[in-house]
């Protein structure tokens, strides 16, 4: 049984709240930890990709895990609560130690390596059954794409807080700057990472009378096909859409002028995309998710390309072209995690059983793997293409083999590849429709 509770702007917005937090991790790392390890720390660009991607991955055979752990935690307790309590608590401490690397070179990746690990894992912790939560705290289609609402202008504040506040923060380079930077905001994730455990301890779980073990975790979600085919289209948006947030600081660094510039037009990004989520879920009641996310794949697509010419051009042009990717971030965001729900919701309407924490924690991995894979590929790139490492003591000019490498693997080569996710769309959509048995409407199943 769904909590009866009304679900008050109030209480959407405490839950969503957690999106802030969960995405300035996301955003923080993404833009800066790969720079930090190759400039700050003299740590070599492919070294550093993987430093950047063996925690992750190691969620993405984790996440199933803590979803199941979830489950058993909502059948033992009817609550969701301690698992996200102890990320909460966790997360901020892990964050602030990646940052405070005390040694250099392959010491430093070492170090990097196993305190991103904890924040990986506490990351987790949270973000599992915090995702599970709107379809225990809604029956409506209506109300969870509301909630996905908040969701996406929260995750949209805390890309806008952690983009433009880390750059600055960090803007003198030096590894004693990082780490202000990560007390700073380990603290503000401290407090905000509490508001959504608190907001919710009264939501109850529906607990199945049998929690599935990690294998049979991923057989219920391999069961679900409008799950699996949202999940591919997840897993890619995520590896080339990060390969562009990757990019921006070396492409600051060697076209823009540097962190104040990337600052600018991170801002201009994360707060055009801030203010475009309203109007994303507007369009997604009106005309439904399913077209909402294919146009805000494009908008991406046409973005991803144009900022190869605007790199050259300079920041004005890059700010500009940022404002058409931004609106595409927005719509395909609301728009794919609405449909989640829709998926949970099918998942219990076909089995009988409560597999939120199950789908969740899937959903969590893939979407961990493609923040994983994204510094992976844009450092190939660059490391193809001879980028060399530095510290502030030793710096290095980079061939113009290397920035090319720098302004293609940020631009035109994610934003072509983005092309492949429409047709894991289009079968999404058939998938739902059979499933349904109906055609998908705007507004109802959410699609």
């Amino acid at each position: 049984m769904v909590n009866s509770r009304p679900l008050t702007a109030r209480r959407m917005a405490g839950w969503g709240v957690g999106a802030f937090a969960s995405n300035a991790f996301n955003t923080l790392p993404g833009l800066l930890l790969l720079i930090y390890m190759t400039d700050a720390l003299g740590v070599p660009a492919a070294l550093a990709g993987v430093v950047v991607a063996v925690p992750k991955l190691f969620d993405l055979i984790a996440s199933a895990w803590f979803g199941a752990l979830s489950d058993r935690e909502a059948t033992r307790t009817g609550r969701r609560r301690r698992l996200m309590t102890s990320g909460a608590l966790v997360l901020p401490f892990a964050f602030v130690a990646t940052f405070s690397s005390p040694v250099r070179g392959g010491a430093a990746a070492l170090w990097v390596f196993a305190l991103f690990l904890v924040a990986s894992a506490a990351y987790l912790c949270f973000q599992v059954p915090f995702t599970a939560l709107p379809a225990e705290m809604s029956d409506s289609p209506r109300e969870r794409t509301r909630m996905m609402t908040w969701r996406t202008l929260f995750f949209t504040l805390g890309m806008l807080v952690g983009g433009v506040a880390g750059p600055l923060l960090t803007k003198d380079g030096t590894p004693a700057a990082y780490r202000t930077m990560a007390v700073i905001v380990g603290v503000v994730l401290l407090v905000v990472l509490l508001v959504p455990v608190m907001s919710t301890r009264d939501v109850r779980a529906r607990p199945a009378a049998d929690v599935p073990s990690l294998r049979s975790a991923f057989r219920t979600a391999r069961g679900n096909r409008p799950f699996v085919l949202l999940s591919g289209v997840l897993f890619l948006y995520y590896v080339l859409t990060v390969m562009i947030l990757t990019g921006l600081p070396y492409v600051a660094t060697y076209f823009l002028g540097g962190k104040k510039e990337q600052a600018t037009v991170f801002l201009v990004f994360a707060l055009s995309s801030t203010l475009a989520v309203p109007g994303a879920g507007v369009l997604a009641r009106r005309f439904g998710n399913v077209p909402l996310l294919m146009a805000g794949i494009a908008l991406w697509v046409a973005g991803g390309i144009a900022l190869y010419g605007a790199a050259g051009v300079g920041v004005g042009a890059t700010a500009g072209v940022s404002v058409l990717v931004a609106l595409g971030q927005a719509a395909s965001l609301v728009a794919m995690y609405a449909l989640l729900t829709d998926c949970i919701r099918i998942q219990a309407e076909r089995t009988g059983h409560d597999s939120a924490g199950v789908l969740s924690g899937v959903w969590t991995a893939v979407d961990t793997a493609g923040h994983a894979l994204g510094p992976v590929a844009y450092t190939l790139v660059l490391s193809l293409t001879g980028y060399a490492s530095s510290t502030l003591d030793h710096p290095v000019t980079q061939s113009s083999t290397a920035l090319e490498g720098i302004r293609i693997a940020y631009s035109v080569l994610p934003g072509l590849l983005l092309l492949t996710t429409f047709p894991l769309v289009l079968r999404f959509r058939r998938a739902l429709t059979d499933q349904t048995g109906r055609a998908p409407l705007a507004g109802a199943a959410g699609v």
